[in-house]
């Protein structure tokens, strides 16, 4: 049985979430579906970036992960499908992939033009239900991300500004920042598992670290 994770910015207060897992249903009834977020903040795509790449991996291989964060809806911006890690990633061409692009290897991309698979007629201002819904169904029911339109070159996608952590010349020190706080007051920030085992030399290493913000240590 194949997953479909949605990532929104819809919330959960409108019927606009019913609405695009019922269209996927549809298209595709035996699909498992898993909310991954509906409340980034409206139009906020670095987070929804963030967010998709943190997450898809802890799913099982040849899962569909639908992200619609979607500023563009209604323009000329493209609609993309991402094969990386043993996952599709469906989502606009707006920057939402860049964290993806930037730490997995992808091994094709197409670009969604195959308006046989839309629904009909498409809302100039609801592409989640009319094109990004039925066009998840139809991958998760087997079919082939070719079939979706014409393939085109990773190196081609539009990719946001990577807030990247600064090391200190001498490498015993990192600068990063953060990038969110979560709905327990968790501060998230740029800086990886793999920076502070670094710091702390090396994978599992114990060495003593002191973390500053701002005033605080």
């Amino acid at each position: 049985m194949t997953i479909v994770t949605l990532l929104t910015d819809f919330g959960t207060r409108d019927e606009y979430v019913g609405v695009v897992k019922g269209v996927i249903l549809t298209v595709a009834p035996q699909v498992t579906i898993v909310d991954l977020a509906h409340h980034i903040a409206p139009r906020d795509v670095p987070a929804a970036a963030d967010m998709l790449a943190a997450a898809f991996p802890y799913f099982p291989r040849g899962s569909v992960h639908l992200a619609v964060v979607d500023p563009g809806v209604g323009s000329a911006r493209r609609i993309v499908c991402a094969e990386a890690a043993g996952h599709r990633l469906l989502a606009p061409d707006n920057g939402l992939l860049t964290r993806v692009l930037a730490e997995h290897a992808v091994q094709r991309v197409h670009q969604v033009t195959n308006t046989r698979l839309f629904r009909v007629p498409v809302s100039p201002t609801f592409h989640g239900r009319d094109i990004f819904a039925p066009v998840a169904g139809h991958l998760a029911r087997g079919g082939d991300m070719a079939e979706l339109g014409p393939a085109v070159d990773p190196a081609g996608l539009r990719r946001l500004d990577l807030r990247i952590p600064r090391w200190a010349p001498d490498r015993r020190r990192i600068e990063g920042s953060v990038t969110a706080v979560d709905r327990f007051g968790n501060l998230i920030t740029n800086i990886t598992r793999r920076d502070l085992e670094m710091l702390a030399g090396g994978a599992g290493g114990s060495g003593a670290l002191r973390i500053r913000i701002g005033p605080h240590r």
